[in-house]
């Protein structure tokens, strides 16, 4: 009956895949930006400030209360603006929820790496370590401020790299063409990464 069960669950969920994936690239990045929100949340609540600097004119002190609400919607958007670029950019015919789904998979993926420091410094926030001293360890040349910034990179390097494999599926004949189409998409969606998160 255990068996059976777990068959069955099984089917259900290759079913769902198989008949929803926009909808399940929508949950995927639905999820990355509540885990910002959270994040932003806690590191509200402990009166943070952003350690990189914002765009000018916005308040500092409140930076992270304005992240809980506007990260969702600047994830969905973003989403939206690459797999514009990748479809303006793409051979004629590609089915706009195919490249949703994709470039959501090359999107989704490196915001939850880049979400790592956020949710690392929010834990440190929530065991009572004071903004002061989480700079003080960053400002520092060093291993963690190498490690901090590293994930940053990695992040960058990994989304370029997942928005050219995506753009290789639109553009098969040309792998040049798909470089450069995934390298606007990529610009697109770290550069308003780097505006506005922090």
């Amino acid at each position: 009956m255990k068996e059976s069960f777990f068959r069955n669950l099984k089917s259900k969920n290759r079913a769902f895949k198989k008949r929803h994936p926009l909808r399940r690239a929508a949950l995927f990045l639905g999820l990355a930006g509540l885990a910002y929100a959270l994040s932003s949340a806690v590191l509200a609540i402990a009166g943070s400030a952003p350690t990189a600097p914002v765009i000018a004119g916005l308040d500092v002190d409140n930076y992270y209360a304005w992240q809980i609400f506007f990260i969702l919607p600047l994830v969905f958007a973003v989403w939206v603006l690459a797999s514009g670029v990748l479809l303006a950019l793409g051979t004629k015919g590609s089915h706009r929820s195919d490249v949703l789904v994709k470039a959501s998979r090359a999107w989704g993926a490196p915001l939850f790496l880049a979400w790592v420091p956020l949710a690392i410094e929010a834990a440190f926030a929530v065991l009572g370590m004071g903004q002061a001293e989480w700079v003080d360890i960053l400002s520092n040349p060093g291993v963690w401020q190498t490690l901090y910034l590293g994930i940053y990179a990695a992040a960058a390097l990994w989304a370029i790299a997942r928005f050219v494999l995506a753009a290789r599926t639109i553009h098969k004949k040309s792998w040049q063409t798909a470089i450069m189409t995934g390298l606007a998409a990529s610009a697109v969606a770290i550069g308003v990464f780097m505006l506005f998160v922090r």
